[in-house]
């Protein structure tokens, strides 16, 4: 009986679904309809939607990228963010449209006979690679091809600007009130500010004393210290020494070990410095927006077993709404490092950000001293150097060769792009 039964319902399945392919086959020859689809081409009501387009975002691409539909008109979106970022879609002269990390969004919009272009206008991301195309009927999109010697100018003007100078400059070192009884006084405050990525290139960032990173802390190992932070933003937000080992009620996580410091309150962070090396402090607080917004910077902890060095400097990795950035700037606004032939350099690669970013020097190994602060008993040489989110990893640079030497992220989409070199991208710049 349940065969026979089975058997039942597979026929009327077959018999159902061919009623269903005549009527959509033969359609107004065969059977009246009241309401034809309108289209774009046809004289139908040309703002009414005539197809779907779907797109999804991810960190930092889409997906498809290159999207082709039958004819012009209007069509709704299906965006959705896949990514751990906010991402927006927009299409070339049409509004954004943007979405929060898991969130899809419902747009309409028109496309031409000629077809057209979309990308992510969060800074950086575009050229990061979060573009597209559509085409209608395979047609192309509608923009010429440059030139091989157009592509070698563009190109070449970009890098020609570099070092670019901008208006301010993050991780200024930042000079403690020293108390009678030795306690190193800092005093952060956290605020919006309008910050220049790139010259004449402004954006929003969340800041620690008006700048991206925020100011260097610098201390040797055994100092009292004591962070005063003061909340300037319209949100709450703490402040995580991250990779020092403090008090836990010193460790700056909401409900966990402090209340949230709300919008114009303050907080005061107080240890013994215990452990040396290079370390970070950020928000914990939303952090997934308010780290990549720009409410981070070093904490570095000198110990007098360090090695002597000629040059040594922090080199924070973030990416994120300020897109791909070295120090708080992309290329071609980034800062060179510069030394004379034969110096010794460190480098304390800091990573911010929400992705791995794997640092590549041209034509001088590194050499691997430390990660996380701590020193490796084996050091060891490579030219490209893995940095993962959260990660501090030293190295040493010996100043060997003459010339200016390219110094990037590895990520080649983090690096270049179709108009030149972009985001994070440095010299080491090494003189006589």
């Amino acid at each position: 009986m349940g065969r026979l039964f089975l058997y039942a319902a597979a026929v009327t399945s077959v018999i159902v679904l061919t009623l269903v392919f005549t009527i959509l086959t033969v359609g107004s020859a065969g059977i009246p309809s009241s309401s034809p689809a309108p289209s774009a081409g046809t004289g139908g009501d040309p703002g009414a939607p005539i197809g779907e387009i779907m797109i999804s975002a991810f960190d930092l691409g889409f997906d498809p990228s290159e999207v082709d539909v039958p004819e012009p008109g209007t069509y709704t979106v299906h965006f959705t963010n896949t990514g751990a970022i906010l991402h927006d879609l927009t299409f070339d002269g049409q509004p954004s449209q943007s979405a929060e990390p898991g969130e899809m969004v419902m747009f309409d919009v028109v496309i031409p006979e000629g077809g057209t272009t979309f990308q992510c206008t969060v800074p950086g991301h575009a050229d990061g690679g979060m573009t597209g195309t559509v085409t209608v009927a395979g047609a192309g999109g509608g923009h010429e091809a440059m030139t091989a010697e157009e592509m070698r100018d563009v190109d070449a003007a970009v890098t020609a600007r570099f070092p670019e100078e901008t208006s301010a400059h993050g991780g200024q070192l930042l000079e403690p009130e020293i108390l009678a009884d030795g306690t190193k006084v800092f005093e952060l405050t956290a605020s919006v500010i309008q910050w220049e990525v790139e010259k004449g290139h402004f954006v929003e960032a969340w800041a620690y004393n008006g700048m991206v990173p925020g100011p260097e802390i610098r201390v040797q190992l055994g100092d009292r210290v004591r962070i005063v932070l003061h909340n300037e933003l319209d949100v709450p937000t703490t402040l995580h020494s991250h990779g020092l080992i403090v008090p836990n009620a010193m460790d700056g996580v909401p409900a966990i070990t402090q209340d949230a410091i709300l919008p114009g309150e303050s907080f005061t962070y107080e240890f013994t410095v215990r452990n040396s090396g290079s370390h970070m402090y950020h928000s914990h607080f939303m952090a997934q927006r308010q780290v990549p917004m720009g409410l981070l910077g070093a904490f570095v902890v000198e110990d007098p077993a360090d090695p002597p060095v000629d040059v040594d400097t922090a080199m924070i990795l973030n990416d994120g709404p300020l897109g791909f950035t070295i120090n708080g700037k992309g290329f071609p606004a980034t800062a060179p490092i510069v030394a004379t032939q034969g110096q010794l350099i460190r480098v304390r690669y800091m990573n911010e950000g929400l992705q791995i970013h794997p640092m590549h020097l041209h034509g001088i190994p590194q050499q691997v001293i430390a990660v996380d602060g701590y020193p490796l008993e084996h050091p060891y040489y490579q030219d490209t150097v893995l940095v993962a989110p959260g990660q501090r990893v030293d190295v040493l640079i010996r100043a060997s060769e003459l010339g200016v030497w390219a110094f990037h992220c590895h990520i080649l989409s983090h690096a270049e792009s179709d108009e030149g070199m972009f985001g994070m991208v440095t010299a080491l710049i090494v003189t006589e």
